[in-house]
Formats: structure tokens, sequence, C-alpha cells
């Protein structure tokens, strides 16, 4: 498990990272505000919390068959999303993108 972990650390850590340097140094909420999110900042941002998500399981010591619930779970609500007939926005489906990417 030690290997899964240290795998979904660094995946974590990138997408983090990624995600920070799609906002530009500005705080997400600001760029809300002022309208200036962008769809590389929302796939980003879908990649960071899928990352984060799994990374917080696997620190729980939960086991393989919890973690593919999980995986599962987040596969089909934003598999959900991409065929939403509501959520049509270029910022949803930009994160819903970058949920499934992880």
């Amino acid at each position: 498990m030690s290997d899964l972990r240290e795998k979904i650390s660094t995946l974590a850590e990138r997408a983090g990272r990624e995600f920070d340097g799609s906002a530009y140094g500005q705080s997400v909420c600001r760029l809300h505000k002022q309208g200036q999110v962008s769809n590389r900042l929302k796939y980003c941002e879908g990649r960071d919390f899928v990352a984060r998500k799994i990374l917080k399981i696997v620190q729980k010591g939960q086991a393989a068959e919890q973690i593919r619930r999980v995986l599962d779970e987040l596969e089909q609500k934003n598999e959900g999303i991409k065929h939403s007939l509501i959520l049509t926005s270029s910022d949803w489906q930009s994160y819903a993108d970058g949920a499934l990417s992880m």
C-alpha cells in the first residue's frame, strides 16, 4: 500500500501545483467574483479535487474495495455532469473533464 500511497501523493502534489498555477497566483474566490474563471482553471480544479479525495482515503488506510467504491462514485458523478441537460456550462464540463482525467 505504501507504493500506492506514494503514487497518489505524487499525483495529488502535481494536481495541486497545476491548479495553483492555473489561478496565476490569485485566489479562486477572487477569480470567480471577477468573472475570470477559465476552462483550464476548472479542469485543474476537478483534477485537484479527485486527487485530494483519493489521497485522503488512501492515507486513512482504507481497503482497496473502499477506494474502488469512491472512485466509481466520483466517475459516475462526473459522467453525470458530462451528460447533464442542466450543467452544460463550459465551467462544469471542464471540471468534469479534469475529474475524469484523474
